[in-house]
């Protein structure tokens, strides 16, 4: 019998969130604190778009199976065959 077998995402270094979580915190304190800098949106939206890629660094693989499970699936586009993902 064949048995299903799980893939489990790989294991994210926890280096990578203990050094951009507080440098996406500066990001987005920075403006508020004087003096101002030239452009505060820039900072924020720096802050802002660490902070959404550590989203979907973590969230992309740890949501993966439910996806699977729920039968929601694609096809990437540039490729030339057609398997699901």
């Amino acid at each position: 019998m064949a048995q299903e077998q799980t893939i489990r995402p790989r294991p994210l270094p926890q280096a990578l969130l203990f050094a951009l979580v507080p440098t996406a915190i500066w990001f987005l304190t920075r403006p508020l604190i004087e003096p101002a800098p030239a452009l505060p949106a820039l900072h924020a939206a720096f802050g802002l778009s660490i902070l959404a890629f550590l989203g979907s660094l973590y969230l992309v693989p740890a949501l993966g199976p439910t996806f699977i499970h729920a039968n929601l699936k694609g096809r990437d586009l540039l490729k030339t065959y057609d398997t699901p993902m």
